[in-house]
């Protein structure tokens, strides 16, 4: 639980009052991550174990002052293939471990997935489906760090996507602080700025998409 159901009350009112006075659509979704990354713990162990048998030749080629091998050489030979398996399965193991799996996923990867969750989510909330064209995601991924803001056609007319980009880091800055509400409560405040500018409501609006935080 990422924030407590007081901390989701005062989100789900404070969307539902930025909306009273826009024709725009504000959605909030988290993840807790985007993706399983179950094949990068087996990539590294795979890398590290087959590197073993490299390492140990060069260690005897500076050792012995050459490529030839003393006999005693020959039992750490016959169990380069034995320590390889376990380096392998122990690494692969360890690696499996969530918190430790996310320090060796590669930043552009992890980007890459939660870009991809996020705009899968659009969709599948169905902001592309409002009678305006103004709906507007709030898409968290924290495991990731990630946070984007993706807008509907109308919104992205009107709206240069830069707009949001101080919001955006400085929401990710929360994550990282440990301080997801605040970041979201900022957020939704800046949209409910940029779509009352560009949106003002007429004569009242109907509520489209719900309000309350999606969790996925």
């Amino acid at each position: 639980m990422f924030l407590t159901e007081t901390e989701k009350k005062n989100l789900r009112d404070q969307i539902q009052q930025a909306e009273s006075g826009t024709s725009g659509e504000i959605v909030t979704v988290i993840a807790k991550q985007s993706d399983g990354y179950r094949y990068i713990p087996l990539l590294w162990a795979a890398l590290i174990s087959l590197s073993i048998p490299g390492f140990f030749f060069l260690f005897q080629h500076f050792a012995n002052s050459g490529w030839s091998y003393p006999g005693d050489s020959a039992w750490s030979l016959a169990r380069l293939y034995q320590l390889q398996v376990l380096v392998f399965l122990g690494l692969g193991t360890l690696l499996q471990l969530s918190n430790v799996r996310m320090w060796f996923v590669p930043k552009a990867v992890k980007i890459q997935r939660a870009r991809r969750h996020a705009h899968e989510q659009f969709y599948l909330q169905n902001l592309h489906s409002t009678n305006n064209k103004t709906g507007v995601l709030i898409f968290v991924s924290v495991a990731e760090h990630y946070v984007e803001i993706i807008v509907d056609k109308g919104v992205a007319d009107v709206v240069d996507n830069s707009v949001w980009q101080n919001t955006v880091d400085s929401f990710v800055s929360d994550i990282r602080a440990g301080d997801i509400a605040k970041g979201f409560s900022e957020t939704v405040e800046h949209c409910r700025d940029i779509l009352t500018t560009h949106f003002p409501a007429e004569h009242g609006r109907p509520d489209e998409l719900p309000n309350h935080l999606i969790e996925v």
